[in-house]
């Protein structure tokens, strides 16, 4: 989900959105938004009656509190997170900077004299 939202939106924000830093703004908070969803939804999966995904999610499902995981489970999940926030930071500068290439290349519109 959040990977999805990343190639669809971030070079977008980063070309339609004249300041660059206004435009990782507005893609961070909008990931944060996806993310703390995505983050939500395969909690909800993991712990659902079915076990979502074979229970494989954040591995066996919990018999009790407080639940016990693996840590390189969780921070396997932050580190490819942080790589996909990364990737689309990257984007919205590429496009942002396309963009502003865009303009400086056009010509500069001639000014018309008036017929004297």
């Amino acid at each position: 989900m959040n990977i999805i939202f990343t190639l669809a939106s971030s070079f977008a924000l980063g070309y339609f959105i004249k300041q660059r830093g206004l435009a990782i703004l507005t893609y961070l908070a909008l990931d944060a938004t996806v993310f703390a969803y995505q983050t939500l939804a395969v909690l909800l999966e993991w712990l659902g009656p079915q076990q979502g995904f074979e229970g494989e999610a954040f591995g066996p499902k919990p018999n009790g509190f407080p639940v016990q995981f693996s840590p390189h489970e969780l921070a396997g999940y932050g580190v490819v997170n942080l790589l996909v926030i990364t990737a689309g930071v990257g984007l919205v500068v590429l496009g942002s900077h396309l963009a502003r290439r865009r303009v400086r290349t056009r010509p500069a519109p001639q000014r018309l004299e008036p017929a004297a």
